[in-house]
């Protein structure tokens, strides 16, 4: 009689938790007890039995895991912390305004690479001096700079705050249609942000461009349209 099949199932190795006895995989030449596996990070795979008992290990994200702790590691040891990134990378003004003197985006607010993703930089500004920013919110400017990341410059509001402060300080001359580049009017984008055509089917409608239309829909464009 051969050696009895050890029973895996539910056993954990390395970062693969067995889940139950699986097929071997046609790709696979080598012989043996087969096991559905689980990792930590919920990849599912099939493994050999002899090499999961073996070598444990995972599907891979142990080492992205490693290499990322690495790389932020070696951030910190060069760039600083992200306070010490921010307060870095940007000089006072006569008028007050904190000015931002590194990246900027296309819409002219600076940009702070974070430890794991990039935060615009007066949003940043507002969190580190206030607290988190409430679901929905945005972070305005009292001095219209969006280059500006002096704490006393923000407040936070709704799109349509922000909308009422621009009218009264007159700078909605070139929103929406009386911007003479623009290719649509309120209403149009109205229409859009209610409809359930995709955004190919709108863009051939209206003749912009498919990001165009997702711009409006998530409202990074037209914001005073509701």
């Amino acid at each position: 009689m051969g050696k009895p099949l050890r029973d895996l199932t539910f056993g954990k190795f390395g970062r693969w938790l067995v889940i139950e006895r699986a097929e071997r995989p046609a790709e696979s030449s080598q012989t043996g007890a087969y096991w559905l596996c689980v990792c930590e990070c919920g990849v599912e795979r099939v493994k050999r039995g002899a090499e999961l008992v073996r070598n444990g290990g995972s599907c891979g994200c142990l080492k992205s895991k490693t290499n990322s702790e690495s790389m932020k590691a070696m951030q910190l040891a060069r760039h600083g912390t992200i306070e010490d990134r921010f307060f870095s990378r940007f000089k006072v003004s006569e008028s007050g305004c904190w000015i931002w003197l590194a990246h900027c985006d296309k819409d002219g607010y600076g940009v702070l690479p974070g430890n794991e993703v990039s935060i615009r930089a007066h949003r940043f500004s507002f969190i580190h001096h206030f607290g988190p920013i409430e679901d929905g919110a945005i972070i305005c400017h009292k001095c219209d700079n969006p280059g500006c990341v002096n704490p006393e410059h923000l407040f936070s509001g709704t799109t349509k705050e922000n909308c009422q402060d621009m009218l009264l300080k007159g700078r909605d001359k070139m929103v929406g249609s009386r911007n003479n580049k623009a290719k649509l009017n309120e209403e149009q984008v109205a229409f859009i942000r209610q409809s359930t055509l995709s955004a190919l089917s709108l863009s051939i409608e209206f003749s912009v461009s498919k990001s165009a239309i997702k711009r409006i829909k998530n409202g990074t464009q037209w914001r005073h349209v509701k």
